[in-house]
């Protein structure tokens, strides 16, 4: 396959996961060392929340191996239509980003599903034209009229013309189309709070073999003309993001990752070390 293939989790925090992928006890301040043994990208959900200082950027990018990459969440309070763009706030953001060096993969401008085409594709306009056309992005927006007539051309052409990707997301509210308009495409397996709740991750509890089965071929058609891939599993889309990690890359003639591996037997991350590196 001549596409480049990343594929990893949606943070790196989950409670549900020590004794399965972090040995019990560890620290949480050591948990991203133990993920980056591991898996070769995370996707940061903190970002959505607010934008990391520059110090704990930098603490992220040197406590992960060279090949491993970032891709951080567009802070919230920057997606809201009803405010103006702040191109100052906008700049601290994609500034703090770029301590990540060659670690840092696309941003994600998430927007949630009340952003509906209409007066927000102004907004969306407006932003865009305010990035660091430097670096790489990403749009997923979560409201089916996007996609839909002149809106969803407009919308193509919009993302085509700066080289930005339409999200791929599986979510079970919308159909989100597979369509490329970047070199790259960024695929996300969301699912829903209510299907597979917080306090049942840790295991798989819904069958999504099809689903998965489906976006992964969906990923096989691009793979002559897409240069790379990074691709996201939640908690909520099956209750185990790890385990669906290693079940798309089934689907895509990809060797499971051992993702217990350093938390059999080792208490610390320093024990861990001992066992080596994937």
């Amino acid at each position: 396959m001549g596409m480049e293939l990343r594929v990893g989790c949606s943070s790196w925090t989950s409670d549900a996961w020590s004794g399965r992928i972090y040995p019990r006890g560890l620290p949480d301040g050591e948990r991203l060392s133990v993920y980056a043994r591991l898996f070769d990208t995370v996707e940061v959900d903190s970002s959505y929340y607010r934008t990391p200082p520059a110090a704990m950027v930098v603490g992220w990018r040197r406590k992960t191996p060279e090949e491993f990459r970032f891709t951080l969440k567009f802070p919230r309070d920057l997606l809201d239509p009803k405010v103006p763009v702040d191109p100052s706030k906008v700049r601290e953001f994609t500034e703090n980003a770029r301590h990540l060096e060659n670690k840092l993969g696309p941003i994600l401008l998430q927007f949630p599903p009340w952003v509906r085409p209409g007066r927000a594709q102004a907004f969306l306009e407006t932003l865009l034209g305010t990035l660091d056309p430097g670096l790489r992005y990403a749009v997923e927006l979560r409201d089916a009229g996007w996609f839909r007539d002149a809106t969803g051309a407009w919308l193509r052409q919009t993302l085509t013309d700066r080289g930005i990707a339409l999200v791929w997301s599986f979510l079970t509210y919308v159909d989100i189309p597979p369509e490329r308009t970047a070199d790259f495409v960024y695929l996300r397996f969301i699912g829903d709070h209510t299907t597979v709740p917080a306090e049942s991750h840790g295991e798989v509890r819904v069958d999504r073999s099809s689903e998965t089965a489906l976006w992964a071929w969906r990923l096989r058609v691009q793979e002559d003309s897409a240069r790379r891939a990074f691709i996201f599993f939640n908690n909520h889309y099956a209750g185990f993001a790890p385990e669906s990690v290693n079940q798309f890359r089934s689907e895509m003639g990809l060797p499971a990752i051992d993702y217990g591996r350093l938390a059999r037997g080792a208490r610390r991350l320093d024990d861990a070390a001992d066992e080596g590196t994937p």
